[in-house]
């Protein structure tokens, strides 16, 4: 499944979510430590977010990596994303993101497998025991990473809703309706009888 940058998707998208922008957002570990900020974010073909471009700055790697929407926590007051469990040594091992790829299957998988043990209930360098394959793979497998949750992503959710909305009207067809008059001219013979006296 192709994923878009927000802009590509939504050319309008500042106007869409109320001046409420991600990009440019600095984001920190839940222990305050800053990991870098966000410059864009991708979303699917229906409109649902999944992942934000984070442009790191660690140990001068500079490299940009993706972040599953729902591990994040935003503060739009703060102008701060969040994460809770995110290491320097996770953000090493994450592959490096470019504006210029194409992020397929194999691509989110390095990804996910990144994240996946922070999410998992046994010891973090423990992966899922699920088996994943590009035919069958569905985000909620990985509802963890990717579902939005109310409290955390209120203004995302409420402009992932808009996008999708937006997306689901087309334009199915046109019904013309119209008044038509056809006038037929036909010739009708009569023929009289005469009625005769006897």
């Amino acid at each position: 499944m192709p994923l878009y940058k927000l802009g590509d998707f939504d050319p309008n998208y500042p106007e869409t979510l109320d001046g409420d922008d991600i990009k440019g957002m600095d984001l920190y570990t839940q222990g305050g430590e800053k990991i870098g900020s966000t410059s864009d974010a991708l979303v699917d073909p229906e409109g649902r977010f999944r992942y934000l471009v984070i442009d790191t700055g660690i140990g001068g790697m500079g490299k940009k990596i993706l972040l599953p929407i729902g591990l994040s926590y935003i503060d739009y007051n703060a102008r701060r994303i969040t994460v809770d469990g995110l290491s320097k040594t996770q953000v090493e091992h994450l592959p490096e993101y470019t504006d210029r790829m194409t992020v397929d299957y194999d691509y989110e998988e390095q990804v996910r497998g990144v994240y996946r043990p922070m999410t998992s209930t046994g010891t973090s360098a423990q992966t899922s025991t699920a088996s994943y394959n590009s035919d069958t793979y569905n985000y909620q497998q990985d509802a963890s990473l990717y579902d939005l949750n109310e409290q955390k992503h209120q203004n995302i959710k409420l402009y992932e809703e808009r996008l999708i909305a937006s997306k689901s009207r087309i334009k199915t067809g046109e019904v013309a309706v119209g008044k038509h008059i056809e006038t037929e001219t036909q010739e009708f013979q009569f023929l009289l009888k005469r009625a005769s006296s006897y």
